[in-house]
């Protein structure tokens, strides 16, 4: 799975998610997009084509033909486990989700 991690995710947790995991994952901030609008965002995902992983769903609302993972930091835990916790959370998602239609997808 290929995955593009919003900015309120820890950097870490891309890392995380390409080793020992072994997604491809990037964080927004390692391509350049940390603080861009979520259209710029879209259009990254798109054209690589990537998974966004994000909690504001509501500002990916115009963008209908993403994979859209929505993940809500708060139900993470916090401080340094979190980047493992949401690595192993997308990692499950994409086992069970081996071709994703495009849309929201809430892993649990």
């Amino acid at each position: 799975m290929r995955f593009l991690l919003d900015e309120m995710f820890p950097r870490a947790a891309a890392a995380v998610l390409r080793d020992p995991f072994d997604h491809d994952a990037m964080d927004v901030d390692e391509v350049g997009l940390s603080g861009a609008d979520e259209s710029e965002v879209a259009t990254f995902a798109r054209c690589e084509p990537r998974a966004v992983v994000t909690e504001n769903v509501s500002d990916y609302a115009p963008e209908p033909d993403l994979v859209l993972v929505c993940v809500v930091k708060r139900k993470l835990p916090s401080g340094r486990s979190q980047a493992q916790a949401l690595a192993e959370l997308l990692d499950r998602w994409a086992t069970e989700n081996p071709d994703p239609y495009l849309g929201r997808h809430w892993p649990t």
